[in-house]
């Protein structure tokens, strides 16, 4: 009688064009680090390593040398990897790492159109579903690491997200002036 009863209901749902249930997709992931305390560094490194594809990022201060090294090691596998930086930062000598990043296969720009490009984002994979968003307010600096009072948030299995991200990442590129 149960099997009856079932193939009646699932007969009444064709019928009324009910649509097979959609499968379950994953909740995004949100993870908080903070220093002093937690290894940002270390959690971003981890990240920019496991990219397949793409590793795009926009600094306002970049003088993080380990960070620095998990990008030029992704450029060397492959990894297409963009790094946005502050125009007046370089200027000032905010960046001294983005130099040996661009002689590593780093693709880097400058954004000088505002008066401050005070973006802190990192994307791994964006464009897919394992993408990556990393932002807050660590600058990519050992001060932020080991001196200051800063944050990031990770956020993981939200494409849409990542996609929001990359296409303001995309925007502030096509702005942009590659480093000489």
């Amino acid at each position: 009688m149960r099997a009856v009863l079932s193939l009646l209901f699932l007969g009444i749902a064709l019928a009324a064009g009910a649509a097979a249930p959609a499968p379950q997709r994953e909740p995004a992931r949100v993870e908080a680090y903070f220093t002093p305390g937690d290894d940002v560094a270390r959690v971003i490194s981890e990240r920019i390593a496991a990219a397949r594809r793409t590793v795009q990022v926009e600094a306002y201060l970049f003088t993080h040398r380990r960070i620095a090294a998990s990008l030029a090691k992704a450029a060397q596998r492959g990894v297409a990897v963009d790094v946005i930086g502050d125009a007046k930062q370089q200027e000032a000598g905010g960046l001294p790492v983005l130099r040996s990043l661009d002689r590593a296969g780093v693709r880097v720009w400058l954004q000088g159109e505002y008066a401050a490009f005070h973006n802190k984002v990192i994307l791994v994979d964006a464009g897919t579903p394992s993408a990556v968003v990393i932002t807050g307010s660590y600058n990519f600096t050992k001060a932020a690491q080991e001196k200051n009072a800063e944050n990031i948030v990770v956020v993981s299995g939200s494409p849409a997200l990542a996609a929001r991200f990359a296409a303001e990442f995309e925007r502030h590129l096509a702005r942009a002036s590659r480093l000489q």
